[in-house]
Protein backbone atom coordinates (compact mmCIF):
# COMPACT_ATOMS: atom_id res chain seq x y z
CA UNK A 1 0.00 0.00 0.00
CA UNK A 2 1.29 2.93 -1.22
CA UNK A 3 0.24 6.93 1.05
CA UNK A 4 -0.81 9.16 -1.93
CA UNK A 5 0.46 13.13 -1.57
CA UNK A 6 -1.08 14.18 -4.61
CA UNK A 7 -4.29 15.94 -3.01
CA UNK A 8 -6.56 18.23 -5.63
CA UNK A 9 -7.64 21.95 -3.84
CA UNK A 10 -6.53 24.94 -3.31
CA UNK A 11 -3.70 26.75 -0.76
CA UNK A 12 -5.08 29.56 0.92
CA UNK A 13 -2.64 32.02 -0.73
CA UNK A 14 -4.48 30.66 -3.93
CA UNK A 15 -7.77 31.58 -2.02
CA UNK A 16 -6.57 35.19 -1.05
CA UNK A 17 -4.96 35.91 -4.55
CA UNK A 18 -8.69 35.20 -5.78
CA UNK A 19 -10.53 37.11 -3.74
CA UNK A 20 -8.29 40.26 -3.75
CA UNK A 21 -8.52 40.21 -8.03
CA UNK A 22 -12.44 39.97 -7.12
CA UNK A 23 -12.64 43.19 -4.98
CA UNK A 24 -10.06 45.03 -6.93
CA UNK A 25 -12.96 44.12 -9.85
CA UNK A 26 -16.31 44.94 -7.69
CA UNK A 27 -14.49 48.39 -6.80
CA UNK A 28 -14.37 49.23 -10.61
CA UNK A 29 -17.77 47.83 -11.46
CA UNK A 30 -19.71 49.02 -8.49
CA UNK A 31 -20.15 52.95 -8.82
CA UNK A 32 -20.51 51.91 -12.70
CA UNK A 33 -24.19 50.85 -10.99
CA UNK A 34 -26.96 53.47 -10.89
CA UNK A 35 -29.45 53.00 -8.57
CA UNK A 36 -31.44 55.85 -9.42
CA UNK A 37 -32.95 54.43 -12.75
CA UNK A 38 -34.09 51.17 -10.84
CA UNK A 39 -35.37 53.59 -7.89
CA UNK A 40 -37.17 55.35 -10.38
CA UNK A 41 -38.55 52.46 -12.84
CA UNK A 42 -39.95 51.02 -9.31
CA UNK A 43 -41.10 54.01 -8.52
CA UNK A 44 -43.27 54.90 -11.98
CA UNK A 45 -44.62 51.18 -11.27
CA UNK A 46 -46.09 51.99 -8.14
CA UNK A 47 -47.77 55.14 -8.88
CA UNK A 48 -48.91 53.66 -11.82
CA UNK A 49 -50.27 50.55 -10.13
CA UNK A 50 -51.96 52.89 -7.73
CA UNK A 51 -53.96 54.90 -9.71
CA UNK A 52 -55.12 51.77 -11.55
CA UNK A 53 -55.88 50.25 -8.85
CA UNK A 54 -58.25 53.27 -7.16
CA UNK A 55 -59.68 53.63 -10.47
CA UNK A 56 -61.08 49.72 -9.68
CA UNK A 57 -61.73 50.31 -6.64
CA UNK A 58 -64.01 53.41 -7.58
CA UNK A 59 -65.84 50.93 -10.24
CA UNK A 60 -66.18 48.16 -7.38
CA UNK A 61 -67.19 50.80 -4.51
CA UNK A 62 -69.71 52.53 -6.74
CA UNK A 63 -68.02 56.03 -5.03
CA UNK A 64 -65.87 58.37 -6.35
CA UNK A 65 -62.35 57.57 -5.12
CA UNK A 66 -59.87 60.63 -4.97
CA UNK A 67 -56.21 60.29 -5.39
CA UNK A 68 -54.14 63.64 -4.48
CA UNK A 69 -50.30 64.34 -5.15
CA UNK A 70 -48.44 66.33 -2.35
CA UNK A 71 -45.43 67.24 -4.02
CA UNK A 72 -43.84 68.33 -0.67
CA UNK A 73 -44.10 65.32 1.25
CA UNK A 74 -44.02 62.58 -1.72
CA UNK A 75 -46.56 60.76 -1.75
CA UNK A 76 -50.22 60.29 -2.69
CA UNK A 77 -53.52 60.28 -0.94
CA UNK A 78 -56.05 58.07 -1.64
CA UNK A 79 -59.80 59.31 -0.26
CA UNK A 80 -62.37 57.27 -0.75
CA UNK A 81 -65.37 59.55 -0.90
CA UNK A 82 -68.76 57.77 0.23
CA UNK A 83 -71.17 60.67 -0.56
CA UNK A 84 -69.22 61.94 -3.86
CA UNK A 85 -69.03 65.34 -2.51
CA UNK A 86 -64.96 65.97 -3.30
CA UNK A 87 -64.39 66.23 0.52
CA UNK A 88 -63.03 64.12 3.06
CA UNK A 89 -65.74 63.34 5.82
CA UNK A 90 -65.42 62.30 9.39
CA UNK A 91 -66.94 58.73 8.25
CA UNK A 92 -64.96 58.45 5.41
CA UNK A 93 -61.34 56.63 5.01
CA UNK A 94 -57.98 58.14 3.64
CA UNK A 95 -54.69 56.89 3.93
CA UNK A 96 -51.40 57.65 2.25
CA UNK A 97 -48.86 55.85 -0.31
CA UNK A 98 -45.51 57.13 -0.36
CA UNK A 99 -42.53 57.59 -2.71
CA UNK A 100 -39.90 55.55 -2.41
CA UNK A 101 -36.00 56.60 -1.85
CA UNK A 102 -34.30 58.94 -4.38
CA UNK A 103 -37.56 59.43 -6.24
CA UNK A 104 -39.17 62.59 -6.32
CA UNK A 105 -42.13 64.70 -8.50
CA UNK A 106 -40.53 66.41 -11.01
CA UNK A 107 -39.86 66.75 -14.65
CA UNK A 108 -35.47 66.65 -13.92
CA UNK A 109 -33.79 67.85 -17.26
CA UNK A 110 -36.19 65.51 -20.06
CA UNK A 111 -37.99 67.60 -21.86
CA UNK A 112 -41.88 68.33 -21.26
CA UNK A 113 -44.40 65.88 -22.97
CA UNK A 114 -46.81 67.29 -25.19
CA UNK A 115 -49.70 67.24 -22.57
CA UNK A 116 -47.85 69.36 -19.93
CA UNK A 117 -45.12 70.84 -18.53
CA UNK A 118 -46.08 70.85 -14.88
CA UNK A 119 -44.86 68.40 -12.39
CA UNK A 120 -48.46 67.25 -11.38
CA UNK A 121 -50.74 69.25 -14.44
CA UNK A 122 -53.83 68.38 -12.17
CA UNK A 123 -56.38 71.25 -12.05
CA UNK A 124 -58.32 70.34 -9.41
CA UNK A 125 -57.36 70.50 -5.87
CA UNK A 126 -58.55 68.84 -1.80
CA UNK A 127 -57.77 70.79 0.22
CA UNK A 128 -54.07 72.11 -1.36
CA UNK A 129 -53.55 69.03 -2.86
CA UNK A 130 -54.00 68.99 -6.60
CA UNK A 131 -56.45 65.48 -7.38
CA UNK A 132 -57.69 63.25 -10.06
CA UNK A 133 -61.29 61.53 -9.13
CA UNK A 134 -62.05 58.08 -10.36
CA UNK A 135 -65.87 58.08 -10.70
CA UNK A 136 -67.79 55.42 -10.24
CA UNK A 137 -68.01 54.07 -14.12
CA UNK A 138 -64.37 54.33 -14.31
CA UNK A 139 -63.61 57.68 -16.03
CA UNK A 140 -61.26 60.46 -14.74
CA UNK A 141 -61.95 63.96 -13.75
CA UNK A 142 -59.34 65.24 -16.18
CA UNK A 143 -56.49 63.81 -18.02
CA UNK A 144 -53.29 64.42 -16.17
CA UNK A 145 -49.46 63.28 -15.95
CA UNK A 146 -47.72 63.27 -13.41
CA UNK A 147 -43.40 63.41 -13.60
CA UNK A 148 -40.80 61.48 -11.16
CA UNK A 149 -37.14 62.20 -11.24
CA UNK A 150 -34.18 61.82 -8.79
CA UNK A 151 -33.15 64.64 -5.99
CA UNK A 152 -30.36 65.27 -8.01
CA UNK A 153 -32.55 65.42 -11.53
CA UNK A 154 -34.74 67.63 -9.23
CA UNK A 155 -32.14 70.04 -8.07
CA UNK A 156 -29.73 70.64 -11.17
CA UNK A 157 -32.50 70.36 -14.05
CA UNK A 158 -30.13 68.17 -15.66
CA UNK A 159 -30.21 64.25 -15.87
CA UNK A 160 -32.73 63.18 -18.25
CA UNK A 161 -32.00 59.46 -18.25
CA UNK A 162 -33.90 60.06 -14.76
CA UNK A 163 -37.17 61.32 -16.14
CA UNK A 164 -40.41 59.25 -15.89
CA UNK A 165 -44.13 60.14 -16.28
CA UNK A 166 -47.69 58.72 -15.93
CA UNK A 167 -50.30 59.84 -17.85
CA UNK A 168 -54.03 59.28 -17.45
CA UNK A 169 -56.53 59.76 -19.87
CA UNK A 170 -59.79 61.68 -18.86
CA UNK A 171 -62.41 59.18 -20.84
CA UNK A 172 -61.22 55.65 -19.96
CA UNK A 173 -59.10 56.32 -16.73
CA UNK A 174 -56.24 54.81 -18.33
CA UNK A 175 -52.87 55.20 -16.89
CA UNK A 176 -49.69 54.67 -19.46
CA UNK A 177 -45.72 55.25 -18.17
CA UNK A 178 -43.03 56.50 -20.16
CA UNK A 179 -39.32 56.74 -19.57
CA UNK A 180 -37.02 59.41 -20.94
CA UNK A 181 -33.89 57.68 -22.92
CA UNK A 182 -31.92 58.37 -25.96
CA UNK A 183 -33.18 61.44 -25.90
CA UNK A 184 -36.78 60.33 -26.36
CA UNK A 185 -39.46 59.68 -24.38
CA UNK A 186 -40.64 55.30 -24.46
CA UNK A 187 -43.78 54.16 -22.98
CA UNK A 188 -42.27 52.22 -20.48
CA UNK A 189 -43.95 50.72 -17.82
Amino acid sequence: MTKNDDRAGFTIVELVMVMLIVGIMASIVVPMIRPERFQLDSAVIEVASSFTSQQRNAVLRQHNTVVGVDTVERHLRVHYDLDNDGEIGTAEQWFVIELGDGVTFGRGGAPARPMSNLSVSMAKVQGSLPVITYRRNGSASEEAIIYLTSPRGALSGSYPEDSRAVEIARATGRVTCYSYASGAWEQAC
